[in-house]
């Protein structure tokens, strides 16, 4: 690139003449649009879609100043820079407007639809200049049809009303609505409003009771300016209003972000809100948390503002600390017999992000799947549909029926649990905290069964909150089976998962690790996974063997084998006695090396040893070993009969050994020093006896 280019830098300077635009920095705009103009080369070469960019925006500020020839000026050498593109026909089409062109309007702006991507304006304004044209039929078409593409907005629909013959009761509330952005504006025109900055308290609070007033006699908002009518409201103090206006809208619009956005922010900035406007606040920013197309329009509002790149990379910390303040503006505690707020949030985060996971739920009349939690299912009315939906997914996460849902693989009990009371069982479970999962999983009634006094951990079957609770239950005709089959399982992972805390800690509790093990048993077997739970308890013990004995404590090493022996069936207790047999091997042979003289408790542990396994030939050597040691301490102590009965165990022990090891010359040796040791004792006995039959009585 010459000299006179800079692409890099003229993209940086027209998105912050953009920026300024949209805040009606006139001067700012058009200073920074001729220096882009001037980065690309201006006429003579240079970025062709760039130099488009820069001279509609000049031709935009013309337009504002009511320039409108000049406007089409710049309209007319955009579209000679860049002709596929409909940016500069379409503004073409309002400058002819401005001037009264109509006919040649017309044929800008179907110019402009005629694009490969057409302009989102051009179809409501070539309505209204075909109107003008008094070429209604057509008008009305395009309205229609902008009206299927979602691109109409309030003042649309009163001209659709009002050429469909319709009576347009929409009237007087536009007006007012229109009257109120007027106030704000202080010319009529809201287009670039920054909200709040120079404008009185009187002009909001008016601005605001005349939206207020056009909702009361008409209701009929475009759900695109439910938005801004809502801050307008927020602004005048007219929260509960704003509030209201937002709910509606997003039950009709649960994926469009900037209403759920809203609609969060005016919850969590509302003093004195009960415990379901809590959870409705919960359920929008649960949602937006992992909503992607949130995140896409948060980079490009940055990348506007900035003039920088913004990476999707950064996505995962940005959630991460709107996480972590949204946990701090909530309320620690609830004063109705809820869930605390932060504890909600929480769960519903968790849950939107397994469903984000799995593709989303593709909720009939949608256009893209809905990212949400259980609170957000249930406030949108959409507990049967997600029921149905939540039954149809099969375990590795795809639907079975009919419309199939296909997105990713994330495993149907995952889901039923995130949606369901069983949420914050899950959720301790993932922080490691199995004792708080254990507490949550006793009380899963809702508020009314609790003062019921239901015997059930769970909601009565004739119970009406069952399925609102519970949305991924709903569509199971066994829905509470199946609830309470699946809090047994969490409560066996929390029993494994509470297991594994009282060995782990300072000083371990091996009753205490062996009970929770053993109520996992319980549950393993009333939730036919009995096998499956015994596999798991022997690994985590015999990894916890491993560990203490790695740390050089064989002794843990080996107590935590034997209370998990204590607990655990045939199938795997042969797994846990050979490893047993080498610890114990392992714990005897160390001692002994350590103290010569002190060998019953190696003894012991050998004797142990190889009553487990046999054939391991280390602990028979060794035992063989420590026994004729055992035989020479006792015989030097003056016990010949306790020297005599180790060395003849060392004999019964070797030759018991042999059988599994014919030959082997380790044992063969010790047999042979074995008996040497006992004859030597025998005779040595035979030669005492006369002495001590010479030697005379003592006196008693």
């Amino acid at each position: 690139m010459g000299p006179q280019t800079d692409q890099s830098g003229a993209e940086h300077v027209c998105a912050r003449a953009e920026s300024s635009l949209a805040r009606r920095a006139f001067e700012a705009a058009e200073r920074d649009f001729l220096a882009a103009l001037a980065l690309t080369g201006g006429e003579a070469g240079g970025d062709e879609a760039l130099r488009a960019r820069a001279d509609v925006g000049l031709g935009r500020i013309r337009l504002a100043a009511s320039d409108f020839e000049q406007g089409a000026v710049h309209f007319r050498r955009a579209h000679e820079a860049h002709p596929e593109a409909s940016d500069p026909l379409h503004w073409l089409g309002c400058a002819a407007a401005h001037m009264g062109a109509y006919a040649s309007a017309d044929e800008y702006f179907t110019s402009a639809l005629d694009c490969t991507r057409p302009h989102p304006r051009s179809r409501v304004q070539r309505a209204y200049v075909r109107a003008r044209l008094r070429r209604y039929e057509e008008a009305l078409a395009d309205l229609r049809t902008a009206r299927e593409e979602d691109a109409l907005d309030a003042d649309g629909r009163w001209v659709m009303a009002a050429l469909s013959g319709e009576r347009a009761q929409g009237g007087l509330g536009l007006l007012l609505r229109k009257a109120a952005l007027g106030v704000l504006d202080g010319q009529g025109d809201a287009g670039g409003v920054e909200w709040g900055g120079g404008l009185e308290g009187w002009e909001v609070g008016r601005a605001a009771r005349l939206v207020e007033g056009s909702l009361s006699l008409d209701g009929a908002v475009g759900d695109a300016f439910v938005p801004l009518y809502a801050v307008v409201l927020v602004l005048g103090g007219r929260r509960e209003a704003a509030i209201e206006l937002l709910a509606g809208a997003t039950r009709r619009r649960p994926a469009d972000h900037r209403i759920t956005h809203t609609l969060g922010l005016a919850l969590l900035n509302s003093a004195g809100v009960d415990g379901r406007g809590w959870e409705q606040c919960v359920a929008a920013w649960g949602a937006l948390l992992h909503d992607d197309s949130f995140w896409e329009h948060r980079r490009g509002s940055a990348e506007a503002r900035f003039g920088v790149l913004v990476e999707a990379g950064l996505d995962a910390g940005l959630r991460a600390d709107l996480r972590e303040l949204l946990e701090r503006r909530l309320p620690e505690s609830a004063t109705d017999g809820r869930v605390p707020p932060g504890a909600l949030l929480q769960r519903e985060a968790d849950a939107a992000r397994i469903l984000a996971g799995a593709g989303g739920f593709p909720a009939a009349g949608q256009r893209a799947p809905l990212v949400g939690g259980p609170l957000r299912v249930t406030g949108l009315g959409l507990v049967d549909a997600f029921g149905a939906f939540a039954a149809s997914v099969s375990p590795t996460g795809t639907a079975t029926g009919a419309g199939a849902w296909t997105g990713p693989a994330t495993g149907s009990t995952q889901l039923a649990y995130a949606f369901s009371e069983l949420g914050f069982a899950q959720l301790l479970l993932k922080q490691d905290k199995p004792a708080d999962a254990l507490a949550a999983l006793t009380e899963l009634r809702c508020p009314d069964c609790r003062e019921r006094a239901v015997a059930a951990a769970i909601c009565e079957p004739d119970c009406p909150r069952f399925d609102e609770l519970n949305p991924a239950y709903a569509g199971h005709p066994d829905k509470h089976h199946r609830l309470t089959r699946d809090a047994r399982a969490l409560a066996l992972r929390a029993r494994i998962d509470l297991g594994r805390h009282e060995l782990n800690t300072e000083r371990p509790d091996f009753d205490a690790a062996a009970a929770s093990w053993r109520r996992a048993l319980v549950h393993g077997r009333e939730t036919d996974r009995y096998r499956e739970t015994q596999v798991a308890v022997v690994d985590l013990a015999l990894g916890a063997a491993r560990a203490a004995h790695r740390a050089g404590d064989p002794t843990r090493a080996v107590e935590t084998l034997e209370a998990v022996r204590s607990i655990t069936g045939a199938n795997e207790r042969g797994r846990l006695e050979g490893q047993l047999a080498r610890l114990l091997a392992d714990r005897a042979i160390s001692a002994a090396n350590r103290d010569g003289t002190l060998l019953d408790g190696p003894a012991a542990d050998l004797r142990r040893s190889v009553a487990f396994n046999p054939h391991l030939l280390r602990a028979q050597v060794s035992l063989s070993v420590v026994l004729r040691g055992l035989a020479a301490r006792r015989w030097r102590s003056g016990s010949v009969s306790g020297a005599r009965a180790s060395l003849r165990e060392a004999l019964d022990r070797i030759d018991a050994a042999l059988i599994h090891f014919p030959e082997d010359p380790e044992l063969t040796e010790q047999r042979d020093a074995a008996l040497a040791d006992l004859d030597h004792v025998v005779t040595e006995r035979q030669e005492a006896a006369p002495q001590e039959a010479a030697r005379p009585e003592s006196g008693r």
